[in-house]
């Protein structure tokens, strides 16, 4: 018992001894120093530390608090309370200092990139001082130094902020560190955990990795293969995304030999949204798949960004590709169910996916010869040609499920061939029982044709056909390519049958709004004819040069749009339905050169006419000039009514005759220089009751009701000039209303003034009163008119079928051209008119 009591006090007595040889012995002051400069040679960072210690029992343990990271002169890397870590006593005698299960509390990340690209958290050893040494006293008082070196075992954080802030890519952010483990870390796969959060979402990545000690380069000559496994979480429950990479180095050094397999599946990828809020991610929803990736990247240091990114899309290649996204959105539709497969380097690369186009449902499959080929082609601009497939069938459902619109289309297209920067052969084949088109559909449609591509510099579209109940068209167009000059597009379009109303979905645009005011401002000098086309600023405003303000370029972009392009281009249709009159033998040339553009001749057959006629606009120089001549052309009502903004008063095809030139650069422009003469006429048309009460009065509008009338002529003939037309003839006849006048109409302004004689057939006699028309276009006033005395008169009586009201107003319409003439003019007589004259009420 005296021998056991014993031991024990000796063993007291040695703990305490030992104890209190630890701050004896041991200079805490210089203990810190020495740590701190063997931290700086192995990391290039300066510690302070505000108060520190070291204990041999019951283990070797080392404690510091208040603990800051440095590299001179930047932002403190690390600022931590406390850090305390356990000391492996057998790695002293090989003068290493090795701390074993390193805590890390209640710290601060802080990391920094300056715009020059000095990053603060840079690791770069200081070889400056080599004697990173520990000092023990000996009897003598004397210090020994020697060479100690520093490791970790293991590290773990906790209740730490990670902030940072580069200033180089203009990225910023912070998120919590709950939990940062890191085990075996001088083991040949070290162990990774980490647990994080951001704005509320948590997430995660575990995995091992390879020797740290391959990648710090501390192994000499070593090749050995450097392999991870690393797998991330982000968010939980349903909305919860994860990735995996696993992946091999086959020389770290070097990053040579890299093998990378990256999986995962994310709900959305605008989840990424909640760790990096400002990263505009599109609505990509159900995103997933695996690719797998080998090649040798070399060494990545010092590159950043879009470098960085460029080395790895260049030199890594895919080995397996299964991607998969639930929906992509597009302008004017979406696609959904997209996947893109390649099962290895020489298997076919394919892709399939469901779209959807205004209301019609369509499927995709298509294929680019073997994943090698295609990638071979992409990464050398085509140089190689790469086989090209693709089919297009339509639909019979929607994305959503609802009825597709071309459910019962039974449409197919495919294109096969090759592509390629040299050359390339592609053929087109299609066909449908039924095509839904925007604003059409087209009857048992065929399509074929052939685009061949030569030298970069040009490409050609043979065999041409396309046919269909409303539309058969068939032709051949050539493309020339070159640098510094236009595009050169030439080549013909023959129409073998064409209905242009039930096609007029495709091509007539809604009527513009007429104007509100009677006096529009000018619009900028950048602003096209075409009342659709809105200004965009000139190419030196959207590229100012640094300090220097250059002068907005004046040339309107509808101009430069005309010099970028040329065209040599015959057109010809053989048959064609337009507002329901029958058009043959339509033909014109259209050139495009220097921005000047030339419709001529333009001939046909109408309504027994021979149709002639031809349009230009010069916009080689400004101003733009432009002239038209009519010889005649027939045109429908409709569509002039429409291009003037005008209602829709009147129904039939419209004998245009005359010639006018304009000049300038804006559509203001070119209309108040508009001069010339016009001659406009039509027969057994359509007309309004609307225009008619306009003309004869509210009073004549009770008579003449509500809806559409026969129109047995219209001929109008005016001059133009000074923003005014100039009418000297006008006249129409509806049923037993006719209307003859002259007067002025304002272009811009749109003011009428037109001194008009209406007359309503009676029983065989006529009853007139003249009129006067003022106002606007869009609200008319009708007034009865006086004579030089001051007084109105109403004329009642005559005999109605003495002349025709038709005759004089035709021929000054159509100028000594020979165009259709009206219905016979109907005799009326009855009784009662017989009476009313026995009377002497009618004249």
């Amino acid at each position: 018992m005296k021998k056991l009591t014993g031991g024990l006090i000796a063993v007291i007595v040695a703990f305490v001894g030992v104890s209190v040889a630890t701050h004896v012995l041991i200079d805490q002051d210089a203990l810190r120093e020495r740590v701190a400069v063997a931290l700086r040679h192995q990391t290039g960072l300066s510690m302070q530390v505000r108060h520190s210690s070291v204990q041999l029992l019951p283990w070797p343990a080392f404690e510091a608090s208040d603990v800051v990271l440095t590299r001179d002169g930047q932002t403190p890397v690390l600022k931590a309370h406390t850090i305390h870590a356990g000391i492996a006593i057998f790695a002293l005698l090989h003068r290493e200092v090795r701390f074993q299960d390193v805590v890390i509390e209640k710290a601060t990340v802080n990391l920094v990139r300056g715009s020059d690209g000095q990053a603060n958290w840079s690791l770069t050893p200081d070889r400056e001082d080599e004697d990173a040494s520990l000092p023990v006293k000996t009897r003598s008082g004397q210090r020994i130094h020697a060479h100690w070196d520093l490791s970790l075992d293991g590290l773990h954080v906790t209740q730490t902020a990670v902030l940072w802030n580069d200033r180089l890519t203009r990225t910023s952010g912070s998120f919590g560190l709950d939990v940062l483990d890191l085990a075996g870390l001088r083991s040949p796969s070290p162990w990774i955990s980490l647990q994080g959060h951001h704005a509320g979402t948590p997430f995660t990545l575990k995995g091992h990795i390879g020797n740290l000690s391959q990648l710090r380069g501390t192994q000499p000559g070593n090749v050995q293969p450097w392999a991870f496994s690393v797998g991330t979480t982000l968010g939980e429950g349903d909305r919860r995304d994860w990735l995996n990479l696993d992946g091999r180095i086959g020389n770290p050094s070097r990053m040579e030999n890299v093998l990378l397999t990256v999986q995962g599946e994310w709900p959305n990828l605008q989840d990424a949204h909640r760790l990096f809020p400002h990263a505009n991610l599109p609505n990509v929803p159900s995103l997933g798949g695996d690719v797998a990736l080998q090649g040798s990247p070399g060494s990545l240091a010092g590159l950043d960004g879009s470098a960085l990114l460029h080395r790895l899309v260049e030199t890594m290649t895919p080995t397996r590709v299964h991607l998969h996204a639930g929906s992509v959105g597009l302008r004017q539709g979406a696609v959904q169910n997209l996947h893109l497969d390649a099962a290895a380097p020489d298997a076919a690369l394919t892709v399939t996916a469901d779209t959807q186009w205004r209301d019609t449902g369509w499927h995709v499959e298509a294929g680019a010869g073997t994943m090698q080929q295609a990638l071979t082609a992409w990464r050398n601009g085509l140089q190689t040609a790469v086989p090209l497939t693709a089919e297009l069938r339509s639909q019979t459902t929607l994305l959503s499920g609802a009825p597709s619109l071309n459910a019962q289309d039974k449409a197919r297209v495919a294109v096969s061939g090759t592509v390629g920067a040299e050359s390339g052969h592609l053929v087109a084949e299609g066909s449908g029982k039924t095509l839904h088109l925007p604003g059409a559909l087209l009857h048992d449609v065929s399509l074929h044709g052939t685009l061949e591509t030569h030298d970069r510099e040009s490409l050609s579209l043979d065999g041409l056909t396309f046919g269909s109940q409303e539309l058969s068209v068939d032709g051949a167009l050539k493309v020339v390519l070159g640098q510094g000059v236009p595009p050169v597009v030439s080549g013909n379009i023959h129409a073998a049958n064409m209905d242009l109303d039930v096609l007029k979905g495709l091509w007539l645009e809604p009527a513009p709004k007429a104007a509100a005011a009677p006096v529009a401002a000018a619009p900028n000098a950048t602003e096209s004819p075409s009342q659709d086309v809105k200004s965009v600023p000139a190419q030196a405003e959207e590229h100012p040069s640094a300090g220097i303000q250059s002068a907005p370029d004046p040339t309107p972009v509808w101009v430069r749009r005309l010099r970028a392009q040329d065209l040599n281009l015959r057109l010809a249709a053989d048959h064609v339905v337009f507002a329901g009159r029958e058009y043959t033998g339509l033909a014109t040339r259209l050139t495009l050169s220097g921005g000047h553009l030339r419709l001529d001749p333009i001939s046909g057959q109408a309504q027994g006419l021979t149709l002639s006629g031809m349009a230009e606009l010069d916009a080689g120089a400004l101003p733009v000039t432009g002239n038209v001549t009519f010889q005649p052309l027939i045109l429908p009502a409709g569509l002039l009514e429409t291009r003037l903004g005008m209602p829709l008063l009147l129904q039939g095809p419209v004998q245009v005759v005359g010639y006018l030139s304009a000049r300038g650069n804006s559509a203001d422009e070119m209309r108040q220089s508009l001069e010339g003469h016009l001659g406009l006429s039509m027969v057994d048309g359509q007309v309004q009751s609307a225009l008619l009460g306009q003309m004869a009065g509210s009073a004549a509008s009770v008579v003449l009701g509500k809806g559409d009338w026969s129109l047995r002529c219209l001929g109008l003939h005016m001059s133009i000039a000074n923003d005014m037309a100039h009418i000297d003839t006008l006249g129409l006849q509806s049923g037993r209303f006719s209307v003859s006048g002259s007067g002025t109409v304002g272009l811009g302004t749109q003011v009428l003034d037109l001194r008009l004689l209406p007359v309503v057939d009676f029983e065989g006699a006529g009853a007139s009163t003249p009129v006067v028309l003022t106002g606007t276009l869009e609200a008319p006033h009708v007034a009865q008119d006086r004579d030089a005395g001051g007084n109105f008169h109403v004329t009642i009586g005559g005999d109605g079928n003495a002349a025709d009201p038709c005759t004089a107003p035709l021929a000054a319409a159509r100028e000594g051209q020979p165009g259709p003439a009206p219905e016979a003019v109907k005799v009326h007589h009855s009784k009662a008119g017989d009476i009313l004259r026995a009377l002497g009420v009618l004249h």
